[in-house]
C-alpha cells in the first residue's frame, strides 16, 4: 500500500522528491492523529515543516482504518526555523 499511495501522492503533487512524511497512531473513535507536512521536492526545506491534526468522529470503527493524507501550497509565514528557501533548494534528491 505505500508503495502505490506514495507514487499517486507524487503524480498529483507534480514530482516530490522527497520522502513522503508519515506517521502511525492506533487509537479508538474520534481519536486524533497529527499528520506531519514537509516541501515535497526538499526535505531540507525547513519553512514547511508542519502538521495537520485530523479526526473523524465516527471512525475507525472496529475492523476499519483511517489513512489521511494532507497537503499544502505553501510554508509557513515568516518562517524562522532555517534551513533552505524555497529558493535555495535544488528539488533533485530530496534532500535539497
Amino acid at each position: 500500500m505505500q508503495q502505490r499511495s506514495g507514487r499517486t501522492l507524487r503524480q498529483a503533487v507534480e514530482k516530490g522528491a522527497a520522502l513522503v512524511p508519515s506517521a502511525k497512531k492506533q487509537g479508538g473513535v474520534g481519536g486524533t492523529i497529527d499528520v506531519p507536512l514537509g516541501h515535497k521536492d526538499a526535505a531540507y526545506v525547513r519553512s514547511h515543516f508542519d502538521a495537520q491534526e485530523v479526526r473523524v468522529s465516527d471512525a475507525p470503527r472496529a475492523n476499519e482504518l483511517v489513512v489521511c493524507v494532507t497537503v499544502t501550497d505553501s510554508g509557513r509565514p515568516l518562517p524562522r526555523v532555517g534551513g533552505l528557501t524555497t529558493g535555495e533548494m535544488i528539488g533533485e534528491d530530496g534532500l535539497r
